[in-house]
């Protein structure tokens, strides 16, 4: 579920920020995906 809504992030169907608000037990697995991805500039405090 984590990739998936990673995925989602960076297709900007969701904001990170609306995403976390969500789910925020998913947050670690989130950030690992993008990261991966090399898309950690989407990350927001």
């Amino acid at each position: 579920m984590a990739n998936y809504l990673g995925q989602r992030i960076i297709d900007e169907a969701y904001t990170y920020d609306y995403v976390i608000g969500k789910r925020p037990d998913l947050k670690d697995g989130i950030e690992v995906y993008l990261i991966e991805k090399d898309r950690q500039n989407l990350i927001t405090a």
